[in-house]
């Protein structure tokens, strides 16, 4: 904020436009993140508006770094803004213009990182300047030249021959310690200067009283209504349950009641056979993590936890619905019949509540566990649908109205005892009543414990929603941008060649290894091998394996079979699109390809297929989350595919434990020549440093490029 004798001053009214102008661009970028939430997905020219309001945001606060607050500036100060504007020149050329992004010579890259870094560095000298730092302290003089000391470094990166090449520990050391120093001294006087300068009593202008005003009532009502649907309860099946159970003839309701007393006695079986699966499942696992460490699930145990909770939820389902047809019981006029009405309906609720609360209290603190719980299943489950179980089961309004029916229960079950009611096993049906009745008062399930916990876990997920789609934004963009556009290095021709040799010949399940060079997510990912995909063969192949091709999801059939400009699609692999089909010309047109053999028989290859099949058209996993299989990336899909077929490592990467195609190649490696081996060298496409062209290599070279550095022959 100015004071108001600088007001006055003509040269300093138009410093506030870049407030303005980041103000504005914070906007934009906020309404295009909020359209791509509203579509699901980002349009191609929204990632690109996003980019170009992001590189305005930044460019405005450089500007207002090296503009003094008084308007004066010093010579450097229009140094600092001419690089500024530089910078924001090469960063649109970047964004918008491909050919400028993909130079052979990094041209277009080399000139923004060097005038952005200019930018940020004279902008914070000024900032410590103003703030009273001066070459006569020791202080300043420190500050100031480890500031352009580590400004001088990382503008060296932009002189190198490859800028995403690996650097060398030396570097790492000097940054470091030089990042320490300025951030430690520019704290030091910047919060020196905070304690010297002067108040600021200016009044708010009239024109911004009413704005805050508006702006307060709008967060208020957004606020309002956002608490509101967040905190709305699920709805219940028995709200408006409407009977016509009175327009029922007599004879038909009593064999009706027939058919759903056997119906009741075998879903409660059903659930009392699933319970005893989930135990000895859960014991197991636990056994395991206790014996190997708390790792995140395997694949074949996330599969089986999802498998029984499907069949949980199908059971509850019936069960749920029996309830609500005879809970209008009272409608009914003849009295032995409206007994048996009861008491099935009684019977079912307490047999899903019972379970429900059992299955819930499990789970509930096992954070692994209860976020597998919550995906989605496609054609199966809705993602939530533990935390909708979760809020059935502590519902008050379900528990008083079991409690209501309860009390109907015990007034006559004497009599019902006594006198007993055709075809109705009322001794069967008091003990499950009671079970039901046992697991409200021993099963420790607070409701307003629930109600927080379904509330926090809504607003984390809500939460969550713009960090994904901002790196999924990002993640999207690095991973299309390759920054030396050229031919790959393996051609069509030696693709086609390789695949007719019958030395070379894929089979169904064998492993993928690829690298192309020079894009940009290869500075970001571990290792030589950045991508890996699934060999699934021909439909000719895969009968041949043993697989009958109508039994495979319709959807990824149909997806399978459409040619890729002529040519069959073989492989399957999770891209930015999601997993796909893709043909090996497509997909091994690359720069380097390894492919690994895992050592499975015919039937187990068959079981591997079969699971990759049922993960087309699952979307890319953005946020790298290997505890889940609703989204997948690349070696995430091959690590559910096989399961506990091949035992894959989990490896830390940024804070998230997951399989990588190094880590793969690493296996085989390690593993090679011993008795744990469980992959086999297949063919290895390489590329010789200084040369274009791929030829096939041997299993020596195979292994080699394990260890070769990310900047191999770029």
């Amino acid at each position: 904020m100015l004071d108001d004798e600088q007001t006055d001053n003509p040269k300093t009214l138009w410093r506030p436009w870049y407030r303005m102008i980041q103000w504005s661009a914070s906007l934009i970028l906020l309404l295009l993140l909020l359209a791509g939430f509203v579509l699901g997905r980002f349009q191609p020219p929204m990632g690109q508006l996003a980019f170009c309001a992001f590189g305005v945001l930044t460019g405005a606060a450089f500007a207002r770094m090296a503009h003094p607050l008084d308007g004066r500036l010093t010579r450097l100060g229009w140094v600092a803004l001419g690089f500024v504007a530089a910078s924001e020149v090469f960063f649109q050329l970047l964004v918008w213009s491909e050919s400028w992004r993909v130079q052979s010579l990094v041209l277009g890259w080399r000139l923004w990182w060097g005038t952005v870094v200019m930018a940020v560095g004279l902008g914070w000298l000024q900032v410590l300047w103003r703030a009273g730092a001066r070459w006569e302290w020791n202080s300043g003089r420190t500050t100031l030249g480890l500031t352009a000391g580590l400004g001088a470094l990382l503008i060296g990166l932009a002189f190198r021959a490859n800028p995403f090449s690996t650097l060398p520990a030396w570097w790492h050391w000097a940054a470091t310690a030089l990042a320490l120093g300025a951030t430690g001294g520019s704290l030091v006087i910047i919060g020196r200067w905070l304690k010297k300068r002067p108040k600021n009593t200016r009044p708010l202008p009239r024109w911004m009283r009413p704005v805050l005003i508006t702006a307060a009532m709008a967060a208020l009502c957004t606020g309002s209504f956002y608490f509101g649907r967040l905190t709305m309860p699920p709805p219940s099946p028995f709200d408006n349950a409407h009977s016509m159970l009175a327009n029922i003839p007599a004879a038909e309701l009593e064999q009706q009641l027939k058919r759903d007393s056997l119906r009741l006695k075998k879903l409660a079986e059903g659930m009392d056979h699933l319970r005893k699966e989930s135990v000895e499942l859960h014991q197991r696992i636990a056994d395991r993590m206790k014996r190997e460490g708390p790792e995140d699930y395997e694949p074949e145990e996330s599969r089986k936890i999802r498998h029984l909770f499907i069949r949980y939820i199908g059971y509850r389902k019936e069960l749920i619905q029996l309830a609500r047809v005879y809970i209008g019981f009272k409608k009914v006029q003849d009295e032995p019949l409206r007994d048996r009405c009861f008491l099935t309906g009684f019977g079912a609720a307490a047999v899903a509540l019972e379970s429900g609360r059992e299955f819930v209290a499990r789970y509930r603190d096992n954070d692994y566990a209860r976020a597998k719980l919550n995906e989605g299943e496609p054609g199966w489950l809705k993602s939530g649908q533990f935390e909708i179980v979760y809020h059935s089961v502590t519902d008050r309004h379900h528990l008083k109205l079991f409690a209501t029916y309860g009390v109907h229960f015990e007034k006559h079950s004497e009599r019902w005892k006594r006198v007993g009611l055709p075809d109705t096993d009322v001794t069967w049906l008091a003990k499950r009543i009671q079970l039901g009745k046992n697991a409200v008062k021993k099963t420790d399930l607070d409701p307003v414990c629930a109600w927080f916990s379904r509330i926090g876990r809504q607003l984390e997920q809500d939460v969550n929603i713009p960090f994904y789609e901002a790196q999924k934004m990002m993640a999207s963009f690095m991973g299309d941008t390759r920054i030396v556009r050229r031919e790959p290095f393996i051609s069509e021709d030696l693709i086609q060649m390789t695949l007719e040799d019958p030395k070379t010949k894929l089979l169904p399940g064998d492993i993928i290894l690829e690298r192309r060079n020079w894009y940009l997510s290869n500075a970001f990912l571990p290792g030589f091998w950045p991508h890996c995909a699934l060999y699934v063969g021909t439909p000719e192949e895969l009968e041949a394996i043993g697989i009958e091709y109508s039994e495979l999801d319709a959807e990824a059939r149909a997806a399978h079979q459409r040619p890729e400009h002529s040519r069959p699609r073989v492989i399957i692999e999770a891209m930015s699109e999601g997993v796909v089909f893709t043909s090996a010309e497509h997909s091994m047109h690359a720069d380097y390809v390894a492919v690994l053999r895992p050592r499975l028989n015919r039937d187990q290859r068959a079981t591997v297929i079969r699971n990759a099949f049922g993960y087309h058209g699952r979307d890319y996993d953005f946020g790298f989350d290997f505890s889940s299989d609703s989204k997948l990336v690349c070696s995430e899909l091959l690590y559910y595919s096989f399961g506990d077929l091949l035992k894959f490592k989990l490896e830390p990467v940024l804070g998230k434990r997951v399989v990588t195609p190094v880590g793969i190649m690493n296996k085989y490696v390690n593993e090679r020549g011993t008795s744990k081996a469980q992959l086999d060298f297949v063919l290895f496409l390489d590329t010789p440093p200084g040369k274009d062209r791929a030829r096939l290599a041997d299993e020596r070279s195979c292994c080699e490029s394990a260890t070769r550095p990310k900047i191999f022959n770029e």
